[in-house]
């Protein structure tokens, strides 16, 4: 932590309980998650995410054997779903065995893109496809355990964020354009009778939608180079969060957020590089602007408390992002923040800017 000592009017800075960065840390977008879960326990391991990529694909399946109607019939389905998941497999597998990543674990040298979470996403955008139109909780449900699946590989520490995020894309793309093929095929055969085309970027503005999301995002900390070569200073971060917004009136109301923030030093012996994460919770107020068809902007002004080794306290946001509608339930945003938070004696606030991307679910 830091500790208030003064020496010559300058303040030192006591690494002992900062984290050593992980080993082969880079400055980079990746590396700053990996080290994120580092610091919250280096041996972290769990196997949910080795089931849970099926989920989705249990329920659809479920679902058509109970009798419940979807959107195609059984053959149409299948079909479309085995187109589906040859191009998700054909571009895993080629990405895989021709990047070569290596996975952070060390373990292996097919890391990118994820398989599990493209599974997982495949087996998301499936469900919605059959039975989305039914009821929106079908493909909330599905993406969020989607979502879920692409965290546990990070945190497992099989994935890098960006093998995630390429996976996810994967899955879900698979699933369009294998529905796309079948529909050529098949063209209006063995559609249901009630099966109604959905408004692919509906929008009600008269509607109060409640929005939760999954965001991540690099920070930038604005600060003098002398302190962040002195330690005084983190000089980097990551951010993964959680959003929740609630709707007061159509457009407007309260929204809040979660996060989990790598910040990185440089200092220590040889000016190595450490790092500690911040927890924050936050709430205020936000404003949606709708444009037409399927692009909104937003604001967020935000409150709230960060916990930290170097010390605690008050945590103030302001957030202006630009959403694509993918879908009447479904944000896909980039964001811009300024963010200042308490820090330590020697330096009360950090301010920071922030650039990142967020995918949410709306209802």
């Amino acid at each position: 932590m830091v500790i208030c000592q003064k020496a010559d009017a300058q303040y030192s800075v006591d690494y002992s309980t900062y984290n050593t960065a992980v080993p082969g840390y880079s400055p980079s977008l990746d590396d700053d998650f990996r080290q994120m879960r580092y610091n919250i326990d280096p041996a972290l391991r769990y196997r949910v995410d080795d089931w849970s990529q099926y989920v989705p694909a249990v329920v659809l399946v479920g679902l058509k054997a109970a009798g419940y109607e979807g959107r195609t019939s059984w053959g149409r389905m299948l079909v479309s779903d085995a187109f589906s998941g040859a191009i998700m497999a054909g571009l895993v597998n080629g990405l895989k065995y021709s990047v070569r990543r290596p996975r952070p674990d060390g373990s292996a040298r097919n890391s990118f893109p994820s398989g599990h979470t493209a599974t997982a996403f495949m087996t998301a955008a499936m469900l919605h496809k059959e039975y989305g139109w039914r009821s929106q909780w079908f493909s909330i449900g599905g993406y969020t355990v989607a979502a879920l699946t692409g965290v546990s590989r990070v945190l497992n520490n099989r994935h890098w964020v960006t093998d995630v995020m390429a996976g996810a894309a994967i899955g879900i793309s698979s699933v369009h354009l294998g529905y796309f093929l079948a529909d050529l095929i098949f063209k209006d055969r063995y559609i249901s009778e009630a099966y109604e085309t959905p408004d692919m970027f509906g929008y009600d503005p008269e509607h109060k939608y409640y929005e939760a999301g999954l965001f991540f995002a690099r920070r930038f900390v604005l600060g003098s180079k002398a302190d962040k070569e002195a330690g005084l200073l983190p000089f980097r971060g990551g951010v993964s969060g959680i959003s929740l917004m609630v709707p007061l009136i159509p457009q407007t109301g309260v929204a809040f957020r979660g996060s989990v923030n790598s910040l990185s030093f440089k200092g220590g012996d040889a000016g190595q590089y450490m790092s500690m994460d911040m927890y924050n919770v936050l709430a205020g107020g936000y404003w949606v602007y709708p444009f037409p068809k399927y692009i909104e902007f937003d604001l967020k002004v935000m409150i709230g408390y960060a916990w930290h080794r170097a010390g605690n306290g008050l945590d103030m946001l302001g957030e202006a992002g630009i959403a694509l509608r993918a879908g009447e339930n479904f944000r896909i945003k980039a964001f811009a923040e300024y963010e200042t938070f308490s820090f330590s004696r020697q330096k009360p606030f950090v301010n920071s800017f922030l650039l990142g991307l967020s995918s949410s679910v709306c209802w």
